[in-house]
């Protein structure tokens, strides 16, 4: 799919993507071509000018910063949610997803532990039963995807800092703990959003002036 490029880096932020290209490598014509751009634009993955055409939407600290305002409330909401609404499927996922997480840290598997951290992110969101707040939230997560992957590749306090967080809400959201499943959930996208700004400001696709001052410092 052409959004797991841009999510996991292949095409660069700012490249230039081509409907010829893209129908080449796909096999589709450009109808669907453009409606797939349609959707990329607005998932905030790529932006289309007049001149420039279609390009991946750069990587800024400034949409960063805008993406993880949102996380902070959204991801504190639907732990909340889960942490009452939970099931039994919903905890086995969870249970196992942290299980799964925790061998990729062991063995320094960093692709299989960002999708069980993907994963265990969105099984919180189905757990939380809020259809309302899952396509809300599924927006948003989009545009913090290539974020955050750009720190599981470049920092391992993202990995060890991301396995303590998500512990932390599965232990509430397990034990039904409503306010110390927000409580946690929040505290772990204020301290992701820090750590991504850093790997972000001390990357390639950092913008002039973009810099690695944390939620508190602005």
């Amino acid at each position: 799919m052409l959004s797991d490029r841009i999510v996991f880096l292949e095409l660069a932020p700012d490249t230039r993507i081509l409907e010829e290209e893209v129908g080449a490598s796909f096999g589709v014509s450009r109808s669907p071509i453009r409606e797939v751009f349609r959707m990329l634009e607005a998932d905030g993955l790529v932006v289309r000018t007049a001149r420039k055409g279609v390009r991946v939407t750069p990587m800024s600290r400034r949409d960063l910063d805008e993406v993880y305002a949102c996380r902070v409330g959204l991801e504190g909401l639907a732990a909340a949610e889960a942490a009452r609404h939970i099931d039994d499927e919903g905890r086995k996922q969870v249970k196992a997803l942290i299980a799964g997480m925790g061998q990729a840290f062991k063995a320094k598997d960093v692709p299989t532990f960002f999708n069980h951290n993907v994963s265990f992110t969105r099984a919180i969101h189905t757990a939380s039963q809020n259809q309302t707040l899952i396509r809300i939230v599924a927006g948003i997560e989009k545009q913090a995807m290539r974020y955050r992957y750009l720190a599981h590749l470049q920092s391992s306090e993202m990995l060890s800092m991301t396995l303590e967080g998500h512990s932390g809400v599965a232990d509430a959201v397990l034990a039904g703990d409503v306010p110390l499943a927000r409580r946690r959930a929040e505290q772990l996208m204020r301290r992701a959003h820090d750590v991504i700004a850093k790997a972000l400001s001390e990357s390639s696709y950092a913008l002039p002036g973009d810099s690695g001052d944390t939620f508190e410092d602005l």
